[in-house]
């Protein structure tokens, strides 16, 4: 009945201290919770007034800010500033890098270089498209062979028609220099007409930008000017889709400039025509200027031809002519609606200003904010290019410092004897000191752990052999924490010399500068708690596994059993009672205590089992 009665009051003393615990968390949870609600509610009306006050000062937060720490805003403003240097002498680096990459077609001076630099800012800065597009179109223009003064006219031009075209900068610079370069007008004068193509037509800018060149060098060889072709193209797009267009009036051109189509052949026996335009009544070239004819005139010609003919003579007819297949589809589908195609070629004829007026009309009411933010990132390269010389410098005399160096090792015997002597040093040292400081460490480990299994086993056989329990064992708990200090000594010297010996000085400066001789108390503590972690004596789950008929046994390694502790309760013959007041404990109990702080309900009721189980034992052995 005695472990019987001993399993009961432990058995009590759980329940109690359970209710203990949930009076206390609730006391305390009560406590914190409504500290919490209070401060919550004072931070949420103290920064609605600070919204508001900010609301109607934008610049109070700045200005308090400075005021408390005026230090802070001055080091903020320096860096700000730095940071603004930085950043402009990084554009403006990057837009010479660009600068390069067009003099390397240009092959200008330096300072025939900065005069385009100069140029090509001041109209990237006056036009929406991104300042950083204008270097890349430059290059694009001069690179299809037009000279520096030619590119400068037309960038401007080609900035703005891809504005108005909403298409690839690249794309109209390829497109408007091939023109260009096939018909001799300059920029502006054909990009009127190929928006004028555009508004006529029903095909986009960059439809007409990829399709169109393609058939200009046939008809400047059949003697078309740009006009008539882009309005005879604008014309077709209205009834067949882009690619078609071109192909069918590359068809046409490639007919006009064939001679046995446009003038025809003759028959040897009768001397008459007997295929091309002049077998069916057609001249194609003016009898006075022996130019070719209006495109627009062969066709209103070739239509009157065709009046009042039955399918059957209109096919003989244009079977005459000896078109091919994309011909013919060019042709008929220019004399479907003839007057379509007269206005559409007065309108590219009379296209002056059209581009102008296309690129008004697609600007949108922000368009200003990206002109500005062009004018600043053209200043803010402006400002880099006062640094770009001073980086310049200190990196060309660095280059020569290092330039130095490497002549004096090359020229130089005495000096590579040196280097490689103080190569060999360092590499000697670094073996040795490195090497040495493994051994120490080896051996002070296996030193601990050799003393620690013999001070054990000593400690055993003594026990053994005198009887004296714990005799020897209690000599290796006083002498452990010195065993453990020089440890730890040992490791912290050697982790500082391993970081010296390595190169990692910044890993030595910090672990030097925060040294700290181990702490014995510490170590000590370290101790104790290795010990509680051992002792399993706190541990209620083993309690009914330990209760048998042989009061006197024992359970587990190091552990008395129930029997055991019960003589601290009945001493031999005298009972003693032990009063516990619970609430007293509980008033007196500060749950703010960094011991409990971050505990989880868990965690916090296992710590306080633990504190009254303490109190329990300190009862039981007390006299």
């Amino acid at each position: 009945m005695a472990g019987v009665a001993k399993l009961q009051l432990l058995i009590d003393l759980r329940n109690n201290l359970r209710r203990g615990l949930d009076t206390a968390r609730r006391q305390v949870t009560r406590a914190v919770g409504g500290m919490q609600d209070r401060l919550n509610a004072f931070g949420v009306r103290n920064s609605q007034i600070f919204e508001s006050i900010q609301a109607q000062v934008p610049a109070l937060s700045g200005a308090l800010g400075s005021l408390a720490n005026p230090y802070m805003a001055v080091g903020a403003v320096i860096a700000a500033v730095g940071a603004a240097i930085v950043k402009c002498t990084m554009a403006a680096n990057d837009w010479h890098v660009q600068m390069a990459e067009i003099n390397v077609t240009a092959e200008l001076s330096k300072k025939m270089l900065g005069k385009l630099s100069d140029k090509l800012l001041e109209i990237g800065g006056r036009n929406v498209a991104e300042l950083e597009e204008v270097p890349k179109a430059f290059s694009k223009i001069i690179s299809a062979g037009l000279s520096v003064k030619q590119s400068l006219d037309t960038l401007e031009p080609t900035l703005r028609a891809a504005k108005a075209g909403f298409s690839e900068i690249e794309t109209v610079a390829a497109a408007g220099t091939a023109v260009m370069m096939s018909t001799g007008y300059e920029a502006t004068r054909v990009y009127d007409i190929l928006f004028e193509t555009v508004k006529e037509g029903n095909a986009e800018f960059k439809d007409i930008s990829q399709y169109l060149p393609k058939v200009i060098p046939l008809a400047k060889n059949v003697g078309y000017e740009l006009e008539q072709t882009a309005g005879a193209f604008a014309m077709l797009t209205g009834r067949l889709s882009v690619e078609k267009s071109a192909t069918s009036l590359e068809g046409i051109m490639r007919a006009l400039s064939s001679q046995k189509i446009a003038i025809g052949q003759i028959d040897k026996a009768t001397g008459k025509y007997v295929s091309g335009f002049k077998s069916i009544g057609i001249d194609v070239f003016d009898p006075m200027t022996k130019k070719i004819k209006p495109i627009l005139d062969i066709v209103k010609e070739l239509d009157s031809q065709m009046k009042g003919l039955s399918d059957k003579d209109r096919m003989i007819k244009f079977d005459k002519l000896g078109l091919d297949q994309m011909g013919t589809l060019g042709i008929s589908s220019l004399m479907q609606d003839i007057p379509a195609l007269e206005k559409a070629i007065n309108a590219t004829t009379n296209s002056a200003g059209s581009m102008e007026k296309a690129y008004t009309d697609s600007l949108t009411p922000l368009e200003s904010w990206k002109i500005i933010q062009n004018q600043i990132k053209v200043e803010m390269i402006h400002i880099g290019e006062l640094f770009l010389p001073i980086l310049s410098q200190v990196g060309e005399k660095v280059l020569g410092i290092i330039q130095y160096w490497k002549d004096l090792y090359r020229s130089s015997e005495m000096f590579r004897d040196l280097i490689s002597g103080l190569g060999l040093v360092f590499e000697v040292l670094f073996k040795i000191t490195y090497g040495g400081i493994i051994l120490i460490v080896n051996i002070v480990n296996n030193l601990y752990s050799i003393i620690s299994a013999v001070v054990g086993k000593l400690g055993e056989w003594l026990g053994k052999i005198t009887g004296l329990k714990g005799g020897f064992k209690d000599l290796y708990s006083s002498v452990r924490p010195y065993l453990m200090w020089l440890k730890d000594m040992l490791v912290e010297i050697g982790s500082l010399l391993y970081d010296v010996f390595t190169l990692n000085f910044e890993g030595a400066y910090n672990k030097l500068t925060n040294f700290k001789m181990p702490n014995m108390d510490n170590i000590r503590e370290r101790i104790k708690v290795d010990v509680e972690k051992n002792d399993d004596s706190g541990d209620f789950s083993g309690v009914p596994t330990a209760i048998t008929g042989d009061t006197g046994s024992t359970t587990g390694t190091g552990s008395t059993t129930i029997a055991d502790d019960m003589k601290g309760i009945k001493g031999g013959t005298q009972t003693k009672n032990i009063t516990i007041n619970i609430d007293s404990f509980i008033k007196g109990f500060s749950p703010t205590h960094q011991t409990f702080n971050g505990l989880s309900v868990d965690e916090f009721e296992r710590k306080m089992t633990e504190m009254f189980m303490r109190v329990i034992r300190g009862a039981e052995t007390a006299s």
